[in-house]
């Protein structure tokens, strides 16, 4: 696939011929869109929170930052030359932007990975099914609704294809189903194989642990009750967040703000954040020590992974995806490991 080459120089000036959505900035029903509308779009969604919640932040701070955020998420995304803008992917992020951080109920990593998905696609590659080289979904055309995937083991854009449990696996594309792994038999056949269980205290050092279990110590573990100390929204029950907000990481509902708490400071103004926290779309890693900042890891991806093709590896602890170390932004977890339909 022919690159097409982006500088960060000329990032905010890309033009595209494409009609505004109703109540965006950027110019009137007409005009073209570039990235500096996006992020602008963008960063209001975000800061939508300082006028119901973190009132303490006045909104022009908020949205400086937000589309500072916005902009070195712009350029990691197209980084390598395979993605590019893609701006009528733009409403599918903003309206659930919008309705997160309009809303007065907690971002759950569901949320945030839907939300992840939807605006990592506003820069979107032409990668062709079955014949294009790729490192994420999002370098891949087509539909964005996730069931296009990178496949890990071979590097190609490929329509993800679910295997169920012990049948044979590793063709392009093959997913084994929840809580089965494509693993080579004594046979040495590739097979969808059951996952690792908290009941069986299974290493996890050879094997991923399934969705009812958690990697600690080398040994599948029973996931964290609300409350319960975590490193990752993997280790959480009920599909909960650990939460890095509080004075130690913990499980809860999702990712909650009050004036002047943490969390609404990390947000609107990148001060406060917990140290590691990865640059998303929604909260960057901005600076503990409270001096606010726009770099991180964001762009691609999550750090618990879901729906991870065969050969991506177990769920990683830390990524670009997810708040708080959160949930996958599509292209699954971490590579390394056996390889795992969880990420």
């Amino acid at each position: 696939m022919k690159s097409l080459k982006i500088s960060l120089k000329i990032l905010g000036a890309i033009v595209l011929p494409v009609a505004l959505f109703a109540g965006c900035k950027g110019g009137g029903s007409s005009a073209p869109v570039t990235v500096a509308d996006f992020c602008t779009q963008y960063a209001d969604a975000v800061c939508q929170v300082t006028a119901s919640t973190c009132v303490g932040i006045p909104l022009t701070t908020c949205t400086t930052y937000q589309e500072g955020v916005c902009t070195t998420l712009a350029a990691q995304a197209t980084a390598d030359h395979k993605r590019i803008f893609a701006p009528g992917n733009i409403a599918d992020c903003i309206n659930k932007v919008k309705a997160a951080f309009g809303s007065t109920t907690p971002i759950t990593p569901a949320t945030q990975a839907s939300i992840n998905l939807a605006c990592n696609y506003v820069f979107q590659g032409q990668g062709v099914l079955l014949t294009d080289s790729c490192t994420t979904q999002f370098d891949c055309a087509g539909t964005t609704n996730g069931t296009i995937i990178c496949d890990a083991a071979q590097n190609l854009c490929a329509t993800a294809m679910t295997v169920g449990g012990t049948k044979q696996c590793g063709e392009v594309g093959d997913v084994c189903a929840t809580n089965f792994y494509c693993a080579t038999s004594a046979a040495n056949v590739s097979i969808c194989t059951a996952e690792g269980t908290s009941a069986a205290a299974s290493d996890c050092t050879t094997a991923p642990c399934d969705t009812n279990s958690r990697c600690a110590s080398g040994t599948c573990m029973p996931l964290v009750a609300a409350g319960g100390s975590c490193t990752a929204d993997s280790d959480c029950a009920s599909a909960g967040y650990c939460d890095r907000f509080g004075s130690a990481p913990a499980c809860d509902k999702g990712l909650s703000f009050a004036n002047s708490s943490p969390s609404c400071l990390c947000v609107g103004q990148g001060m406060s954040c917990p140290a590691g926290l990865p640059q998303t779309w929604g909260v960057s890693a901005g600076s503990s020590s409270g001096t606010g900042g726009a770099s991180g890891t964001g762009g691609a991806g999550g750090a618990a992974g879901t729906s991870g093709a065969a050969g991506q590896g177990a769920a990683g602890a830390s990524g670009t995806g997810g708040v708080g170390g959160g949930a996958a932004g599509g292209a699954g977890g971490a590579a390394g490991g056996p390889t795992s339909d969880n990420g």
